[in-house]
C-alpha cells in the first residue's frame, strides 16, 4: 500500500510524532510506501516530499497584524494545505491516508481534498482537540473544564498560552471545526489509543461505530529488565504544569532521605527549580535520551507519572515498565489502562499529596513489594502491550476501510 501520514511536524517534536515516524519505519520495513505530509518547519527530516508541503504556519507569539490574520485564517481552513495535498496525490496517487495532529498549522481543510480523491482516512486521537478547545483537559480539583465554553468567556479565560487571543482563536476555530462535523464525516476510522478517549468522543457525538480502540504497545524485546534499584524514584517527561511535577517535589520535602531524578525539560524548569532549593533530594538532570536514558531508568525503584491532565494513553508508562520498574501514577484519563493498582504500582488520586508520600514510601521500605510489582510491571508490558499486537490490529483496520472504496 501507499499511505499518507500526516501531521503538522516531521521530527520527533512530541508523542504524536515520535509515534507517526515509528509507526513510518516499521511500514516501510514491511515492504509499503510511506509518503509523508506536513508543514515546512526548519527541523523537519529531510524528504523528497518536502516539495508537496505547505508554508509554515506561525503560532508563537501571534499577534494583531497580516502574519496574526494569516495564522489565524490557517487555523479555520487552510486552501494552501489542501492544494498542496491535491497535488501530492495527483502524483502519488495514494491507497489510504493516515491523520494524525493536523491542528492549527495544517488544518482538517485537507479532508476535503481526501475526499473529493476517493481516498480513505483513519485519524489516530492522540490528544482531546476533537472534543474540547484544549488539547487536554484538567482532571478534577486540577483546573477548570473549558469543553462547553463559550467564545466569550473562553477568550477572557486566557486558558491557551495564558494570552486573549490565542484563546480566543483556539475556542472559535473548534467551535467552527464542531459545527462543520468536518471530522465526523470525512474520517473513515478513528483510532483510540484508550476506552477512555473513545468513551470521552461517544459523549461529544463521535458515533461509537467508526471508533477503534487499540492500545500503544512497545517492543519489550529490545529492552533488558532490571529489578535491581538503587533506591531513587523517576520522572521522565516534559516540565510543564499538567504533568504535576510540583507534587514530585513537596513529597521529596516531606520524605528527605528518599532521592528523586527528574528528567526532562520545558516552560517549569525555573519555577521547579526554585521550588526545590531547599529539597536537596531533588535531581534536575536535563533532556536524555539512549543509553543514559536507559542506566537512569535501570536505577529507579519506581517510576512516577503525577500528571493532572487526563492522560490518553501514556507512553512512559509501557517504557518504565519495559525496564522492570513499578509505576506511581495519577488515577486519570487511560493510565487505569496500563496500571492496575497494587499490582504493577499504584494509582493516586493527583491531589492527594499523601497518598503519593504513602505509595513512595512502600515501595522505598518493602522490598518484597517492590521486586512484586517490578515483575508485575514487565510483565504487563509482554503481554497486554506487545508493539506486533498493536501493528497487527493497526494493518486489520488499514485493509478494512481500503476495502470500502
Amino acid at each position: 500500500m501507499k499511505i499518507i501520514q500526516a501531521n503538522k511536524f516531521y521530527y520527533p517534536r512530541g508523542g504524536a510524532e515520535i509515534y507517526m515516524l515509528s509507526l513510518s519505519s516499521w511500514l516501510e520495513e514491511q515492504g509499503h510506501t510511506v509518503i509523508p505530509f506536513a508543514m515546512k518547519y526548519p527541523e523537519n527530516i529531510e524528504t523528497p516530499f518536502e516539495k508537496y508541503f505547505p508554508s509554515e504556519v506561525q503560532t508563537e507569539n501571534v499577534t494583531l497584524d497580516l502574519n496574526g490574520l494569516h495564522t489565524f485564517g490557517h487555523m479555520f481552513y487552510s486552501l494552501s494545505a489542501r492544494r498542496k495535498l491535491a497535488e501530492l496525490i495527483a502524483n502519488e496517487k495514494p491507497d489510504l491516508c493516515h491523520i494524525h495532529n493536523i491542528y492549527t498549522q495544517i488544518s482538517p481543510s485537507i479532508l476535503h481534498t481526501l475526499s473529493d480523491q476517493k481516498i480513505p482516512v483513519v485519524m489516530t486521537v492522540h490528544d482531546h482537540h476533537l472534543i474540547s478547545p484544549q488539547y487536554g483537559i484538567w482532571a478534577e480539583g486540577c483546573g477548570k473544564d473549558f469543553r462547553n465554553v463559550g467564545i466569550v468567556r473562553g477568550t477572557f479565560s486566557r486558558f491557551h498560552k495564558n494570552s486573549m487571543l490565542a484563546s480566543f482563536a483556539q475556542t472559535a476555530v473548534y467551535k467552527f471545526h464542531r459545527l462543520l462535523r468536518i471530522y465526523e464525516k470525512h474520517v473513515a476510522i478513528f483510532i483510540a489509543p484508550s476506552a477512555y478517549i473513545k468513551r470521552q468522543m461517544i459523549l461529544r457525538g463521535f458515533s461509537s461505530e467508526k471508533i477503534r480502540v487499540n492500545h500503544y504497545g512497545i517492543d519489550a524485546s529490545r529492552v533488558q529488565p532490571v529489578f535491581a534499584h538503587d533506591g531513587s524514584f523517576l520522572f521522565v517527561g516534559r516540565l510543564s504544569e499538567e504533568k504535576g511535577i510540583d507534587t514530585i517535589i513537596h513529597i521529596a520535602k516531606l520524605l528527605p532521605d528518599i532521592s528523586f531524578n527528574i528528567v526532562g525539560r520545558g516552560p517549569q524548569m525555573e519555577y521547579l527549580h526554585n521550588l526545590a532549593l531547599d529539597a536537596p533530594n531533588v535531581h534536575f538532570l536535563g533532556f536524555r535520551t539512549g543509553d543514559e536514558l536507559r542506566q537512569i531508568y535501570e536505577k529507579a525503584c519506581a517510576v512516577l507519572i503525577p500528571s493532572r491532565m487526563h492522560e490518553v494513553f501514556p507512553l512512559v508508562a509501557l517504557e518504565a515498565m519495559s525496564y522492570g520498574k513499578p509505576v506511581i501514577a495519577s488515577d486519570v484519563g487511560g493510565v487505569s489502562e496500563i496500571v492496575e493498582d497494587r499490582v504493577n504500582g499504584f494509582l493516586v488520586q493527583p491531589t492527594h499529596l499523601h497518598g503519593w508520600a504513602e505509595a513512595v514510601i512502600r515501595l522505598f521500605h518493602d522490598s518484597n513489594l517492590q521486586k512484586q510489582m517490578s515483575c508485575a510491571a514487565r510483565q504487563t508490558v509482554e503481554q497486554k502491550f506487545r508493539l506486533d499486537e498493536h501493528y497487527r490490529r493497526l494493518m486489520g483496520i488499514y485493509r478494512e476501510v481500503v476495502k470500502w472504496l
